[in-house]
């Protein structure tokens, strides 16, 4: 396990490349091989705290989510435009670039009341689809590893999940065990399974899009973050803890016991950076 050592508390990771960003409370901040830390909005908005909550990524673009919009950087950071949604400004909680966003430019965000928006330019234009979704406090967002093609898509939301098979165009709401059920994380497996971790009835999988789901793990807390790696395994972030299973869900280990902010898997899938509460990061080899 390898530390590195910063100062204020990450509310998300990405690692993409050599790099490693992480949304703040005061900015985007940038890590490189050396462990370098750089708020990338400094040369954007000097003097200026930027509250960001995601970060998603394409090669040199990079979409931030700030409150009232996202902010877009075509050169990997060095410069900054603001694109705000319609009034009145809502909070971006989540991110998620389309797997052929290279070809098709096309993102979802999700946010705290005001829904879903969808942008097909590469992040450069933003509009609210929101048609049938009920709920818009959004709290996490997937996209099907063929989203190009099926158009399927998951949002949390704080009554449970919804479901899109037209890129988000409209969406209808999934049967929830314990009915309506705050929904903080999600995930999909490769054949195709939705895992879901709720604020306060447990992990959760479908292999059926949500017809039927089963329970992989009954907690006493809200399971805030989830992650699939490479070889299967499922990491859990239960309240501040983190938990690991390499066996579809049938037993855990713990990895860490507390003070975990959030975490995220690097491009290959076998290591976990994670975030602490004190403004460390760590390394854990899965």
């Amino acid at each position: 396990m390898t530390a590195i050592n910063t100062v204020e508390r990450t509310n998300s990771l990405l690692v993409a490349g050599d790099a490693v960003y992480a949304a703040r409370q005061s900015g985007l901040f940038r890590f490189g091989a050396v462990a370098d830390e750089q708020n990338l909005f400094r040369s954007w908005l000097p003097g200026e705290d930027v509250p960001t909550l995601a970060v998603a990524a394409d090669r040199d673009l990079l979409l931030a989510g700030i409150n009232g919009g996202v902010a877009r950087s075509l050169d990997s950071g060095a410069s900054w435009t603001a694109h705000p949604f319609r009034a009145p400004a809502p909070l971006v909680t989540c991110l998620a670039l389309s797997p052929c966003f290279e070809s098709d430019g096309c993102a979802l965000a999700g946010t705290f009341e005001d829904g879903v928006f969808r942008s097909t330019d590469g992040g450069e234009s933003w509009r609210a689809v929101n048609h049938g979704l009920f709920d818009h406090s959004v709290y996490a967002l997937t996209l099907s590893p063929s989203f190009a093609t099926d158009g399927i898509a998951y949002v949390g939301t704080g009554s449970g999940i919804y479901r899109s098979e037209n890129g988000g165009t409209l969406w209808w709401d999934l049967i929830m065990p314990a009915g309506d059920e705050t929904v903080l994380s999600l995930a999909l497996a490769e054949n195709g399974a939705l895992i879901a971790g709720c604020e306060t009835h447990a992990l959760l999988r479908s292999c059926d899009a949500g017809e039927s789901w089963e329970t992989l793990l009954e907690t006493n807390g809200a399971v805030n973050a989830l992650a699939l790696a490479r070889d299967g395994a499922l990491i859990a972030q239960v309240d501040d803890g983190l938990l690991l299973s390499r066996d579809d869900g049938a037993s855990w280990s713990e990895l860490a016991a507390e003070n975990v902010a959030c975490m995220a898997l690097d491009a290959e899938g076998d290591t976990l950076l994670v975030a602490m509460a004190d403004g460390s990061m760590r390394q854990l080899y899965i």
